[in-house]
């Protein structure tokens, strides 16, 4: 198998680790560039630019690979969001000033184009006049023909054509007064309503007080204790899968005078790069609590989390290798 080309210089670390993980990957499977496009979706020019460092590879491209070489997608797509997070494009190479076309070339070149008018139309406001005149062609309603409909449509003031006043209070019976005309009669009711509603308002209140009595007294076991437990017992219970650009809330709170977050409770999973798991986004959201800045709480260990584990170390006067273990978790729960 022939050697692979030196990566360009531009190449950050974490760029270079992604594209070497994914060579190392092409090798295990003994494919060559045309065999690997007939077993994946991206031909064999694309492969040569993932697996050359020219191009970014989508995240799709590289979950195929990892199937295809037996590898964990999890891991390798943990790796894709990393890189993806710093890759820069090649600098741009130097190319010598265009020519100007003449006339005649330019009505070559535009009538090659799919995006150039059919028919020249002078000076630089010709594409809007031709989107205009296109979209007038298809049969759709221009933009000025649109506003009077979109001023019809909004809610008409009031004394407005069309819009009649309704008077305050319609609806609500004989509480309302019409004009001004109402008798001194008419009034007379609202007072026993108004009381009913108070004796109403009143008797909800005392049945309402004498249930809490009632549950007070048969659920004397349901305690602030039970409540605490409750709620620290809120952590996730699935599997956890690594999904790019998915972010994880953090719910952080005190259970037994240690600090938790609503994802893991252990003091003693070992992590570094990459790690995916539930306990990593236990420790980012702890770290981000503490003020120690990792950017996303994905579930991925990637540089900046080890940056922060790091700082968080040197700050407790603890070993400072950049890998959550049991003191690091000690010391972050507090």
């Amino acid at each position: 198998m022939a050697p692979w080309k030196t990566l360009p210089e531009h190449l950050d670390p974490q760029a270079r680790r992604l594209v070497d993980r994914l060579r190392r990957l092409k090798d295990a499977t003994g494919l060559s560039f045309t065999a690997l496009a007939t077993r994946t979706s991206y031909s064999r020019s694309s492969w040569e630019r993932y697996l050359n460092g020219r191009k970014l590879p989508p995240s799709d491209a590289v979950a195929e690979l990892a199937a295809l070489a037996g590898a964990d997608p999890d891991r390798m797509l943990a790796l894709h969001t990393l890189a993806a997070q710093t890759w820069t494009a090649p600098p741009p190479r130097a190319t010598a000033p265009a020519k100007a076309a003449g006339p005649a070339e330019a009505g070559t070149v535009a009538a090659g184009r799919a995006d150039v008018p059919a028919e020249p139309v002078p000076g630089k406001r010709a594409p809007a006049g031709s989107a205009s005149a296109s979209v007038t062609a298809s049969g759709n309603v221009a933009g000025p023909e649109v506003a009077p409909e979109a001023e019809a449509a909004g809610p008409g003031e009031p004394g407005a054509p069309g819009v009649p006043e309704e008077p305050a209070g319609q609806g609500r019976g004989d509480t309302v007064v019409i004009g001004g005309s109402a008798a001194p009669a008419k009034s007379a009711p609202r007072r026993p309503a108004r009381r009913g509603l108070l004796v109403a308002g009143t008797a909800l209140v005392v049945v309402a007080g004498a249930l809490a009595v009632v549950f007070g007294l048969v659920l004397p076991g349901t305690g602030a204790a039970e409540a605490d437990e409750e709620q620290h017992r809120r952590v996730a219970a699935e599997e956890f899968t690594f999904e790019p650009g998915r972010t994880h809330p953090c719910d952080i709170h005190r259970f037994e005078g240690r600090l938790y977050a609503g994802h893991s409770d252990t003091t003693e999973a070992l992590l570094q790069q990459i790690s995916t798991t539930w306990d990593v986004v236990e420790a980012q959201c702890l770290l981000e609590h503490r003020g120690y800045r990792i950017g996303s709480v994905d579930g991925a260990y990637g540089a900046a989390t080890e940056r922060a584990v790091k700082r968080l170390q040197d700050k407790e006067g603890l070993v400072v290798d950049g890998i959550m273990g049991p003191h690091t978790w000690e010391v972050l729960r507090r």
